[in-house]
């Protein structure tokens, strides 16, 4: 069963743009941990956003002990946010093909629902549901580590054309759904593929 490993932070208002750079720099170094199928980063003026496809469950502890993933978090993120969150989520497709040149995506949203009293399995499904049901690439599914914190979460791949309508859509989007911890970034810019 794949994961993908979420990681979204929100920037300091008064960050320093050398130390983003710093920090997208050592987010570019994420697919050369162990276990990395693929990854994607993406940057905003309020966020910097990981997406990170692993094999296996198994994978993510010594992803989580890798050299590259303790210099993103502790080297690049520490010094340049405000807060940060991160989820573990099993995923049933695979992971992105690795040569980003051959993708037409442009940016990255990352969501996670969640744990508050009175949620029902259902209504996560109806909420990934909808989400995978908007414009872009989706990889949804429940949390495998975070329980307690989060159920539920995924990322969507978007085309340039695609972030506007989905957007718009997910604002539109029924006023029963769940609450949603979100970022969405366009890509940073890419390192060659090793």
């Amino acid at each position: 069963m794949p994961v993908v490993h979420l990681i979204a932070a929100s920037l300091r208002s008064d960050v320093h743009r050398d130390l983003v750079d710093a920090a997208s720099c050592a987010a570019a170094e994420l697919d050369t941990a162990p276990g990395v199928r693929a990854a994607r980063v993406g940057r905003s003026p309020t966020h910097l956003v990981a997406a990170v496809w692993l094999a296996e469950p198994a994978d993510l502890e010594p992803f989580a002990a890798s050299p590259p993933h303790m210099n993103f978090v502790m080297r690049g993120l520490a010094p340049a946010i405000q807060g940060m969150w991160s989820a573990s989520v099993a995923v049933d497709r695979e992971p992105p093909p690795a040569d980003v040149g051959s993708l037409a995506h442009a940016a990255l949203w990352v969501c996670a629902v969640p744990e508050a009293d009175g949620i029902f399995e259902w209504q996560i499904r109806r909420q990934l549901d909808l989400i995978d049901g908007l414009a872009g690439n989706a990889w949804l599914g429940p949390t495998i580590e975070e329980r307690e914190r989060y159920r539920a979460g995924g990322v969507v791949l978007l085309a340039a054309e695609e972030i506007e309508p989905f957007e718009a859509a997910l604002a539109a989007a029924d006023g029963d759904s769940l609450l949603l911890e979100t970022a969405l970034a366009p890509f940073a810019a890419e390192r060659a593929p090793s």
